[in-house]
């Protein structure tokens, strides 16, 4: 495990990365943090202060400036550059200390550390030596913080026998040595975190859960990284991030300084998720997209259902990481703002892309397949760009009732691997009418292609409703007061569910998107819920696609914001539903 670690440490970067790790690390072991990294500005050569026991002066208590450096320091990581360690110490000494200590320390002797994921090379280690000793005094003193020391820290803190008992300690190792093995590497990732997070309160035994949670995220990713293999650190970032949140939620607002601590983690598992995404789906599936069958033929399996099943989960994924940097844009300015947005759009053209070139796409084989092409219809209106989309929606359409009509691998409720590996059993009509007791995303596609006035398109689906579905049960999901205690964590879908009224083939002037729209108002909790108040629907969709809950009418796409972009789509969507 220490090889694991040690391992992790030394890939890690200085900015995003070792920055952000040493002070979580710190305040888990009751170091008071003085100083954070920040960007920008002059630091005078100190990257982190801290307040506490010095290891090396037998725990007296001392101010600790941290100098963080990437990796292994070289020659050139000596003395080579402005950035480099030697000046940067030079800074310390001539800078910091002299006049830029809080008054309050003045008093305590200091320390300054050197930190690194790696080691001080053996090339430059006689010139370390001679810096130290000219530079040390009674009450001043420079570390060698190196990857083994934070190793061991990490061990022993955030993952000691007092910490993390045995069993949890067994999960987390087999998370990241089977991080080759996804299905595994999540379930135990998943269990190791439903033991750190359960009834998890707004003490700070809660924070330090937490922490413990983001750096074994972090050493999974980095693992995942090396592996070549991201499919567990990405799910395992979902999943840390909605625990993360319910977390933060679950802190009361008198709490100021846990709930502060509980934000900044948040941040970071937004940050280290949307690394991932970035890596994923942009990097490594996004050069594949153009190429015919390109990523049906990389599932490398002869079942259509195992195919069809790879393609939607990175179709969604996909489409959620546009959403999130659409939102990110809503919130930011400038070059920051044209950035996402730039990413926003390029995701897009990818998810077209893969739906242009893979037609298991256009045939969806699990009814909760609707929270995928939802979610894709929602960053098309984001972009304004729902004419580039809208034949994907007829197309389905018409696949449905030809699958349904001639009883061929229809679109099911199920969701069991097994059952659908084995589906169909019969064409009889008992088996097809418990297969298609219940549907979304029937519901979904009459109201999508009423909203895109597709008429042709959407009369041929009713008459295919009316004729092979009339026991089918058309229903909507919405949350209820219950469903914002549940839903992060366990993803139970605690809710309503309403069924829609079938439409009358007589009446001419009755809409099923009007309907949508009156249980939209009826059923407003949504809008109370704390993410929702936030601003954050990206958080929302990502449970629901993540646990497999329905997604709400509130968030079913509407033409007539197909051409707006900015700030008014998808982050003001559910506000303009509330009426």
């Amino acid at each position: 495990m220490k090889l694991l670690v040690r391992q992790h440490l030394q890939g890690m970067k200085e900015r995003g990365e070792l920055d952000v790790l040493l002070p979580l690390l710190l305040s888990e072991l009751g170091y008071e943090i003085v100083h954070h990294p920040r960007i920008g500005g002059r630091q005078a050569g100190v990257d982190v202060v801290a307040v506490g026991p010095d290891p090396d002066a037998e725990g007296a208590k001392s101010l600790l400036l941290f100098v963080i450096k990437a990796g292994d320091v070289g020659r050139a990581d000596w003395d080579g550059t402005l950035q480099a360690v030697r000046p940067s110490l030079g800074e310390v000494l001539d800078d910091y200390i002299p006049n830029r200590v809080p008054q309050q320390y003045r008093g305590l002797p200091v320390a300054i550390c050197v930190c690194m994921g790696g080691e001080i090379q053996e090339g430059i280690r006689a010139q370390w030596r001679g810096f130290v000793d000219r530079h040390s005094t009674a009450t001043l003193n420079i570390r060698e913080w190196n990857g083994d020391r934070l190793a061991n820290l990490i061990l022993s803190g955030i993952l000691g026998q007092e910490l993390l008992d045995p069993d949890h300690r067994a999960h987390f190792q087999k998370t990241v040595a089977l991080v080759s093995e996804p299905e595994e590497s999540y379930r135990n990732f998943r269990a190791l975190l439903d033991a750190l997070t359960e009834n998890i309160g707004a003490d700070r035994q809660g924070t330090k859960h937490l922490r413990q949670m983001m750096i074994c995220l972090w050493i999974l990713v980095s693992n995942g990284v090396d592996a070549g293999n991201l499919d567990a650190p990405y799910r395992a970032c979902e999943l840390a991030m909605l625990h993360a949140w319910d977390a933060f939620r679950r802190c009361p607002e008198s709490a100021r300084v846990r709930r502060a601590e509980r934000q900044e983690i948040l941040d970071h598992v937004l940050s280290l998720y949307l690394n991932v995404s970035n890596k994923l789906i942009v990097e490594k599936v996004g050069p594949h997209t153009m190429n015919q069958h390109a990523l049906s033929a990389a599932v490398r399996s002869r079942s259509s259902l195992d195919v069809n099943l790879a393609l939607f989960e990175t179709l969604g994924r996909a489409v959620l990481l546009g959403l999130w940097h659409h939102y990110i844009a809503c919130l930011s300015e400038g070059e920051r703002q044209t950035e996402h947005l730039k990413l926003r759009d390029q995701i897009l053209d990818l998810a077209i892309s893969m739906i242009n070139t893979n037609p298991s796409l256009v045939a969806p084989m699990r009814d909760d397949h609707h929270i995928e092409i939802g979610m894709l219809m929602l960053l098309a209106q984001a972009c304004g760009r729902l004419h580039d989309v809208d034949h994907y929606l007829r197309e389905v359409a018409s696949r449905l009732s030809y699958r349904y009509l001639r009883r061929s691998h229809w679109t099911s409720y199920f969701q069991d691997y097994r059952q659908l590996a084995r589906h169909p059993i019969s064409r009889d009509d008992a088996y097809f009418e418990r297969s298609t007791c219940g549907s979304v995303l029937v519901p979904f596609v009459l109201v999508g292609l009423e909203r895109l006035s597709a008429k042709d398109e959407l009369e041929a689906f009713r008459d295919v409703v009316r004729r092979v579905l009339s026991h089918m049960t058309q229903q909507v999901w919405v949350p209820s007061e219950q469903t914002d205690d549940c839903i992060w964590r366990t993803g139970q879908s605690i809710g309503f569910g309403i069924p829609i009224p079938e439409i009358n083939k007589d009446d001419s002037d009755a809409s099923l998107s009007a309907e949508i729209d009156a249980v939209v108002t009826e059923h407003d909790q949504i809008l109370r819920m704390e993410a929702f108040k936030r601003g954050l629907v990206p958080l929302f969709m990502t449970a629901c696609r993540h646990h497999r809950i329905p997604l709400p009418p509130h968030l079913w796409f509407e033409v007539d914001k197909a051409d707006q972009t900015g700030k008014e789509a998808v982050v003001s969507e559910v506000g303009d539903h509330s009426g």
